[in-house]
C-alpha cells in the first residue's frame, strides 16, 4: 500500500488572523477522523500546511496555484481544505475547483477535522472575533 502524503490548505483568517495554530486539524488527522477517516489503517505523511492569501481576493486562482505546486514539488498526493475554508470561504468551491482542473492527478478532499459545534455558530464565532480584532488595528 502506499503511503499517503497529505498537505493542508487552511483559511489565512483563521491563522494569520486569529492565531489558529491548526491544532484540531492535526489531531484528527494523526487519529484518523473527520475528513482523515478514510486514511485508517493507511500510513499517511504529513508534507506541509499553507494558507490561502485572505479575504477579499480577486487573484485568489493566481495565488493559489503556485502554492499548490510547492506541496506537489514536495511528493503530496492529497490536499485537504481545511474546516473552516468550508464553512466560512466564499472561495472554497472556487480552490476545489481550480486546483482539480489544474492537478487531476491529486486528490482534493473538502474538509480536515470533525465539527465541534454547528456551522452556523462557527461561521458567527469567527465572524464576531474578526471584528473584534479589526477594532483593535483599525480605530
Amino acid at each position: 500500500m502506499e503511503k499517503i502524503k497529505l498537505g493542508i490548505l487552511t483559511c489565512s483568517n483563521t491563522t494569520r488572523i486569529l492565531d489558529c495554530p491548526v491544532g484540531a486539524c492535526l489531531k484528527d488527522m494523526y487519529e484518523r477522523k473527520g475528513a482523515f477517516d478514510e486514511y485508517k489503517n493507511q500510513d499517511v505523511e504529513l508534507i506541509g500546511i499553507i494558507s490561502c492569501n485572505g479575504c477579499p481576493t480577486i487573484t485568489g486562482e493566481a495565488i493559489i496555484l503556485p502554492k499548490i505546486e510547492s506541496l506537489i514539488h514536495y511528493g503530496v498526493t492529497h490536499i485537504h481544505l481545511s474546516y473552516c475554508m468550508t464553512v466560512v470561504c466564499p472561495f472554497v468551491r472556487k480552490y476545489f475547483k481550480v486546483i482539480r482542473n489544474n492537478f487531476p492527478e491529486i486528490n482534493v478532499i473538502l474538509g480536515t477535522h470533525e465539527a465541534h459545534q454547528t456551522n452556523d455558530k462557527f461561521r458567527c464565532d469567527i465572524g464576531s472575533k474578526l471584528k473584534e480584532r479589526r477594532q483593535t488595528i483599525i480605530p
